[in-house]
């Protein structure tokens, strides 16, 4: 479960941002707040994140990904020399300075505080930390690791593990946490594991047919994203999964990738083996007459295809729990669709594992849409730096009966585009 998320020269964040997913002390009552033994505060389901177009929300949530993805990848052997950073490029002092990244996080009902900063060249500073229940301000620091001082890895006694000897065996780009987990050391190994696969992130509205499939088979949720859509108007009556002989051109496309996989790979590919059938989306809908008609899924509207594609992974995430990061939310979607899948994660009943969504997005009717609580709605903008900067809509002095939806359209909370006079774009100058 997602606590807290923190960062800073990445992409257009310079100075330290934050989210977080705890929830205030407002009496506001829209979403089901998410109890748990780790921490004293209820935990948010979901975050809304708005912003005019380029003023940095997708980087915060790409920020997360990154931080994600270098625990995963750093350990690789064949990366031996540098790190590569997307840093502020709008302050010549950002590449000689460190990048940030840490995160507050609850693993096995217990809280821990994990973090690193790095540069061009090195990780050069990262802990992890665990806090009793009772006392925030009592931690117990299981490790630091600091490039800067003359014993650069201290371990605590509660960290069990061959800790000093993963040690000598981690890079200087490489992560202590990651060079553990692959050596089989057990605590580290368990807070590898749930940053590998807790996270979910969705950038790009992949709506191909045969991945969107493969999807649906892969997170076992075909028959949720079936009642969902014969309950949203889509005029859809039922929707399965079949297998597709690939035959014809499909097939000699399918037999010239496969010799080249195996001509051109190493010795493991030998004997790879292309399917030669593909799973595929069969929808029906009902004719005037009452007759079952079936369409594949490339026959459906856009709209069809990105309710499919956004659903499978929000179901797998309701059924499993974990967190899950989606930028654009309402791409290609009906607000009233949008605002369901938003609902989902803001009822126990729908989400009994305590499942979080994090997303991005421009649809104004959130807002007003009694859905989510002051706390989960925060704005990003840019600063006269060009730097992002975000903040909770609670920042503002306002009353849960206030209209939001006009106060942002209004520009209060900034994070709306400054738009000049667009006029003078289509005016003739004058001879």
């Amino acid at each position: 479960m997602l606590i807290r998320f923190g960062c800073s020269n990445y992409k257009s964040i310079f100075s330290y941002q934050e989210l977080f997913f705890t929830a205030s002390s407002l009496k506001d009552t829209q979403s089901d707040l998410i109890e748990t033994t780790a921490v004293p505060e209820k935990i948010l389901p979901s975050i809304a994140l708005y912003g005019a177009n380029a003023s940095g929300k997708t980087n915060m949530i790409e920020a997360l990904q990154f931080f994600i993805g270098f625990i995963k990848s750093s350990y690789r052997e064949g990366q031996t020399t540098g790190i590569n950073r997307p840093i502020f490029k709008l302050n010549s002092e950002a590449k000689n300075q460190a990048s940030e990244f840490d995160i507050d996080f609850i693993l096995d009902n217990k809280h821990y505080h994990y973090g690193y900063k790095i540069n061009n060249e090195a990780v050069i500073e990262e802990w992890l930390f665990s806090y009793a229940y009772e006392n925030r301000k009592s931690r117990t620091i299981l490790f630091h690791r600091s490039s800067e001082e003359e014993n650069e890895y201290k371990f605590s006694k509660y960290l069990k593990g061959e800790n000093k000897v993963i040690s000598k065996l981690t890079r200087d780009n490489s992560l202590y946490l990651s060079t553990a987990a692959q050596n089989n050391h057990a605590l580290l190994g368990e807070t590898y594991n749930y940053f590998k696969s807790i996270f979910s992130f969705r950038f790009d509205n992949l709506l191909n047919p045969t991945i969107v499939a493969h999807h649906v088979k892969k997170y076992g949720t075909i028959k949720q994203v079936s009642n969902f859509l014969m309950n949203s108007g889509t005029g859809i009556e039922t929707i399965q999964l079949k297998l597709k002989t690939l035959e014809g051109e499909d097939l000699i496309i399918r037999n010239k990738l496969q010799s080249f996989l195996k001509d051109s790979l190493l010795e493991n590919a030998k004997d790879l083996d292309l399917a030669k059938e593909l799973d595929l989306i069969e929808l029906t809908h009902k004719d005037k007459n009452g007759n079952f008609i079936s369409f594949e899924l490339e026959e459906e509207s856009l709209g069809t295809k990105a309710m499919i594609a956004l659903l499978a992974p929000i179901f797998k995430v309701l059924n499993e729990g974990g967190i899950f990061i989606v930028d654009e939310i309402e791409s290609s979607l009906h607000i009233l669709l949008t605002l369901e899948i938003v609902k989902l994660f803001s009822r126990k009943e729908t989400n009994p594992k305590g499942a979080q969504l994090l997303f991005t997005t421009h649809e104004t009717h959130i807002l007003c849409s009694d859905i989510l609580r002051r706390d989960q709605i925060w704005f990003s903008e840019k600063n006269y730096a060009g730097e992002t900067v975000i903040a909770p809509l609670t920042d503002y002095e306002l009353r849960a009966t206030d209209n939001f939806q006009k106060g942002y359209l209004e520009g209060r909370f900034g994070a709306i585009p400054f738009l000049g006079d667009i006029q003078k774009l289509f005016q003739v100058e004058k001879q």
